[in-house]
């Protein structure tokens, strides 16, 4: 993927939540922006020093699941099923269109408790600190 391939994604999901950030095929949109990333040298640099680390990103209102792995340095996303392994992460398909594309802010996201961390504050500091770095990369 390249960073034009990004960009279209990032453009696309932008244009989504402005106007329908929820339903069925939104985790294949997240998808198509972590796959374009994980293939950007901005934004494995931006994730070279944040420690390893995976989640599963449910999305609640439709029931599915993206298995999302990144830190030092990698970025690796596929769909999973929302029973599945790694520690689970819930929110709604239009927050995880907004926090993963740039058009909602990490601190907002998480000090409103639109995510929520079912495995613990650690895993949800954790994503706070690469969606942070994801949101840099991209404007880079």
């Amino acid at each position: 993927m390249t960073k034009e391939e990004l960009s279209a994604a990032l453009e696309e999901a932008k244009a989504r939540a402005k106007t329908d950030g929820s339903g069925n095929d939104v985790p294949d949109l997240v998808l198509r922006i972590l796959t374009a990333a994980s293939g950007t040298d901005t934004v494995r640099d931006a994730l070279k020093d944040v420690k390893a680390g995976r989640a599963l990103l449910r999305f609640t209102d439709i029931g599915r699941a993206i298995e999302f792995q990144a830190g030092a340095g990698e970025l690796h996303a596929e769909m999973a099923d929302v029973k599945g392994r790694g520690p689970k992460v819930d929110a709604t398909s239009a927050t995880w269109l907004g926090l993963l594309s740039g058009t909602i802010k990490p601190w907002l996201a998480f000090t409103r408790g639109m995510v929520i961390a079912r495995a613990g504050l650690t895993e949800l500091r954790w994503l706070q600190q690469v969606a942070e770095r994801l949101q840099k990369a991209y404007a880079e």
